[in-house]
């Protein structure tokens, strides 16, 4: 079958195949003779594939072998017209329910490409565990022998390339502008539900495609222990600090940015808290070098913090890596204090955002800043050029 390239892919051809490239040079060096590739951000960035839904029972993915030229894309049946819209493909395995995991293991089997080390992406967030067990059972059956092939893509997209970088600066710019423009438009009355929904479309105004994380929204009195829920439908008053969590998007390329404003009012404690946290940032930067582990200048970021809000009131200080995601979250497999699944040193095109998140139980808010950071050959700086102040609106 002929390589097909869709048109308007993000990128160059070129760029895809040097990560072809990269990856079966990676493939060699771990001792692996084939992937199957089913992490929806890896599947994008080997070959431009992006979906709104991967089925969790589908092993959506593609087939790589480390001495082939070849890319497979296995798909649900009905995506035969999706395919070609959406992927770099020379040849397609269509899948349905109930039988899809013996399809791809006779895929494998009738390619010859369970001869040698074959390895599944058993921490993907796609499909269910119960699919990657039949997977691993069918190709165990087969002859082949099994072992991971968690993070071999990831790893690739730790350092982002220039083309990269410039889809994440441009949706730092794009998150900017939509805060800023928030920050004239959030008034008492509003529910955290519009605020989130108003932030949402002041981000695809200016572009921003829909993010991997719903915009986050919170406020009142137990908004530090609501980091993570879903907006509500709580009426936010005057003298409310309300936390804003989202991010633009670029050709699923995240740049992640909270701030804390305050709505008809002031609150002398956040604001300080926050300019601990913007402190604490700056010491992140000012001491982060090149070529080393991030985790010193993360302890030196956190030492700083903590030297100025009570360590019971620090809910989390700290990083991960950023950049390509999909639903349902934008948290990559690295971290600033360099302790994730596999550890990575700074170097130019590494992203990471920055959080410090902190409460005042007693005084009943939070007071949150998160800010996307790019390293270049001048160091490590963040994206936004927003303030971390509290922000009266």
């Amino acid at each position: 079958m002929t390589r097909v390239v869709p048109e308007g892919l993000p990128f160059p051809l070129a760029e895809y195949e040097c990560r072809h490239v990269a990856l079966r040079a990676a493939m060699v060096a771990r001792g692996i003779d084939s992937l199957f590739v089913t992490s929806p951000s890896n599947l994008c960035y080997l070959t431009g594939y992006v979906a709104s839904w991967y089925a969790p029972r589908l092993p959506i993915g593609a087939l790589i072998r480390a001495a082939e030229p070849e890319i497979v894309i296995v798909d649900w049946s009905r995506h035969v017209d999706f395919i070609p819209l959406m992927a770099i493909h020379d040849a397609i395995e269509l899948v349905d329910y109930g039988t899809a995991a013996g399809e791809v293991v006779q895929a494998v089997r009738r390619r010859g490409w369970h001869e040698g080390v074959v390895a599944i992406e058993w921490h993907a967030p796609n499909p269910v565990a119960g699919i990657v067990r039949d997977l691993a059972s069918g190709l165990r059956a087969i002859g082949a022998e099994l072992v991971e092939g968690d993070y071999l893509v990831d790893d690739l997209r730790v350092y982002k390339s220039p083309a990269e970088q410039a889809k994440i600066v441009r949706a730092a710019e794009m998150a900017d502008g939509a805060f800023e423009e928030l920050r004239e438009r959030l008034r008492p009355g509003q529910t955290e539900l519009e605020v989130s929904a108003l932030i949402t479309s002041l981000l695809a105004e200016r572009g921003s495609e829909v993010a991997a994380q719903h915009a986050l929204v919170s406020s009142g009195p137990t908004a530090w222990a609501d980091v993570h829920a879903f907006p509500s439908r709580r009426v936010i008053e005057r003298g409310d600090i309300v936390s804003v969590d989202a991010s633009g998007v670029v050709d699923r390329y995240h740049a992640n940015l909270s701030r804390a404003f305050v709505v008809d009012g002031w609150n002398d404690k956040a604001e300080e808290y926050l300019q601990a946290g913007a402190a604490s940032l700056a010491t992140l930067c000012r001491e982060a070098r090149n070529g080393e582990s991030p985790s010193g200048a993360m302890a030196a970021a956190e030492r700083e913090l903590r030297q100025r809000v009570p360590s019971r009131n620090i809910w989390w200080v700290g990083g991960y890596g950023f950049g390509l995601a999909f639903p349902p979250s934008w948290v990559g497999h690295t971290y600033l204090a360099d302790d994730g699944p596999h550890r990575a040193d700074l170097a130019p095109g590494y992203v990471s955002n920055f959080e410090t998140v902190l409460f005042d139980r007693d005084a009943g808010f939070e007071a949150a800043a998160i800010d996307t950071l790019l390293a270049t050959e001048d160091g490590l700086a963040p994206l936004s050029r927003i303030p971390r102040g509290l922000l009266r609106t």
